[in-house]
């Protein structure tokens, strides 16, 4: 065999190989959870860093049926500029990147976060920060992000709710952990603090 005969084989063959590896490449290249542990009472996320984009996928499926006290019966996901259900009847353009799940049938429970497309500055998140919704007031915090600000509410069917929402880095980000009629807001936020670190840690991976 001539010599350009077996540079074309070899060709061939490197190209063989890199097409193996860019294919071992993409099935790695999956979102991956990590293990989080503790809460926000444990964690320190002022120094925190979240990505303006989806992860989703990358909320472990044990940390949202902890949060929900049950596996999730639904899940939804949404991108910035998406035609979404933002919450109840209310449909909008989405301007964030969001998940929903939803718990357990008939316990109504429910379990969101979600991250603002655009960047937040400090100022705009430091207002943010004093706006606190109808049938909520101001929770004692750990922080998260910085500035931020912990909400404990009520709606309109007597459910409890608590959010968490801060600034990480650029990036404006919230939780929100809706808990079972009659539950104590001590009990939910508890585990709204570990829900909230689990989501910070998905945006920042």
């Amino acid at each position: 065999m001539g010599s350009v005969g077996r540079i074309l084989i070899g060709a061939v063959i490197l190209t063989a190989i890199a097409v193996g590896i860019g294919v071992l490449t993409l099935k790695d290249d999956k979102p991956k959870t990590t293990e989080v542990k503790g809460d926000l009472s444990t964690a320190d996320t002022t120094t925190m860093h979240v990505r303006r984009g989806a992860f989703c996928d990358r909320v472990a499926k044990a940390d949202v049926s902890d949060a929900l006290g049950g596996a999730a019966s639904e899940k939804k996901a949404y991108n910035d500029g998406d035609q979404t259900t933002i919450s109840g009847d209310v449909s909008d353009v989405a301007q964030e990147y969001g998940c929903i799940w939803t718990g357990p049938k008939d316990s109504a429970t429910s379990a969101r976060a979600w991250v603002f497309a655009p960047p937040v500055t400090k100022d705009w998140a430091t207002q943010m920060t004093k706006s606190v919704p109808k049938g909520c007031k101001a929770a004692a915090k750990p922080a998260y992000g910085k500035p931020s600000v912990a909400l404990t509410c009520t709606d309109s069917k007597k459910q409890p709710k608590a959010m968490f929402r801060g600034l990480f880095g650029d990036a404006w980000l919230s939780c929100e952990l809706t808990g079972k009629a009659g539950e104590s807001a001590a009990s939910l936020q508890k585990r709204a603090s570990r829900w909230c670190l689990v989501t910070a840690d998905a945006a920042s991976a």
